[in-house]
């Protein structure tokens, strides 16, 4: 009995571990069935999902090459551009450098010369685009031997045995006063002082001939310079008798020879605004003295001036204002008329030079400079000195045109061939060719009647 519970409870036990371990096998064989399965179609899936990802990363990598592409070709565009640009302003300011350059060489050809010029051309740039007759000069002088703002004012000597070998006077202010033939050529020079304005007086007896004195304003020693023209040479030669000095600072000068007494005078101009007259004489020796016989204010500065011999009338310029005239004899006083002003129309400051050309019967014309728009201004010599015109040295035949000029002088007198109605002569302030000069310009271009 016990043997048969024993054998049953040991066939239940083989039979319950035969049931695990088949179920066990079954588990395992399923298992492995699933895993071959399930491992090939899983491996599709993540073939087919990592071609996806791929081709997704592909895709992406071509948006990716596709925008940096579209970067750098945008990068290349701008790059382009700024490049364009760059060679746009380049250009631009390669053409504006030029104009720039072209603009500086035309304008040192004239200021050069004069680069401390005392206006620069301020006062009249506006003035100088009106339009107005235009003359030439046919012949031009050298250049003076001082270089700077130096040339100064000319004096004519008309040659009675010859016209055509006359001579022009030029005063250089930083050294003395120069002589020059009809062709411009200087003939003589002489460093005796610092020379500003310069006159002649032809027929004064000196030792018993008649003679063409010379006299200048020499501010070396606050003197009057006299000299007197030697006509074989056609040369100055000293005729001061001794060193007269001016009772005022010297500036400007000019003289006088009175048709009434034909007594010769020499008036001086100052920057103080005064005027002093002189009495010229032969001192009995051949040699020429002066004595102060009349002094007046005319206001502010005063530099150019002349004289009218015939009608007895004395101008002179004030340079910011305009032209006065008074009475040339030494009793004349200081009664006087305003021939013009500045602003007026006609002149533009500074009012330089003066002179005057003498026409018959009492007519002529009294001709000024005014500096400030590089023009000349042409008034009748009679009655109130009425307005005639206004005119340029410009350009022409070989020969540059006259600037900001200081003295001027006229004659009207037959000068040979080549000024066969007179010549007009002007400094000019700016000369093309090296140191300041004179120009010439013949008359009949100017006075047509």
């Amino acid at each position: 009995m016990n043997l048969g519970l024993k054998y049953l409870k040991s066939s239940l036990l083989v039979l319950i571990l035969g049931i695990f371990a088949f179920a066990l096998t079954l588990e395992n064989a399923s298992a492995n069935f699933d895993f071959f399965d399930l491992s090939g179609e899983s491996s599709d899936k993540k073939d087919k999902s990592k071609k996806k990802d791929k081709d997704k990363d592909d895709d992406d990598d071509d948006d990716d090459d596709d925008d940096d592409l579209d970067k750098e070709q945008k990068k290349r565009e701008k790059e382009e551009k700024k490049r364009a640009e760059k060679a746009a302003k380049a250009k631009s300011k390669s053409s504006s450098d030029s104009a720039e350059s072209v603009a500086m060489k035309s304008e040192s050809s004239k200021s050069s010369s004069k680069s401390e010029s005392k206006k620069a051309a301020t006062a009249g740039s506006a003035a100088i685009s009106e339009a107005m007759e235009t003359v030439h000069a046919t012949v031009e002088t050298d250049p003076v031997p001082s270089g700077g703002d130096a040339a100064d004012d000319p004096a004519i000597w008309a040659n009675p045995a010859d016209p055509s070998k006359s001579t022009i006077i030029g005063s250089d202010k930083q050294g003395g006063l120069a002589v020059y033939d009809l062709g411009g050529k200087q003939l003589q020079y002489l460093p005796d002082g610092l020379m500003d304005n310069v006159d002649l007086r032809d027929g004064f007896t000196l030792g018993g001939q008649k003679t063409a004195i010379v006299t200048a304003s020499n501010r070396k020693d606050n003197s009057i310079a006299i000299y007197k023209v030697n006509p074989q040479t056609r040369l100055l030669e000293a005729a001061a008798a001794r060193t007269v000095k001016h009772g005022i600072t010297i500036y400007g000068s000019c003289m006088y020879s009175s048709a009434r007494s034909g007594k010769l005078y020499y008036f001086g101009t100052s920057k103080s605004g005064d005027v002093e007259q002189f009495e010229l004489f032969d001192n009995g020796s051949g040699k020429v003295d002066a004595k102060s016989v009349r002094r007046f204010k005319v206001g502010s500065v005063v530099e150019g001036c002349v004289a009218d011999d015939e009608l007895g009338q004395f101008y002179v310029a004030e340079e910011a204002v305009g032209i006065w005239k008074y009475g040339a004899e030494p009793e004349a006083g200081t009664t006087r008329t305003q021939v013009d002003k500045v602003g007026g129309g006609h002149l533009v400051a500074d009012v330089e030079g003066l002179a005057i050309a003498y026409g018959a019967d009492g007519k002529g014309y009294l001709m000024v400079s005014s500096q400030g728009n590089y023009s000349y201004v042409v008034y009748r010599r009679e009655g109130n000195n009425e307005f005639v015109k206004k005119f340029r040295v410009g350009n022409g035949s070989g020969i540059d045109g006259a600037e900001e000029t200081d003295g001027i002088d006229v004659t009207t007198a037959n000068l040979g061939s080549a000024f066969p109605s007179g010549v007009f002569v002007v400094q000019d302030g700016f000369n093309d060719k090296g140191n300041q000069n004179f120009k010439l310009v013949p008359l009949q271009t100017i006075i047509k009647n």
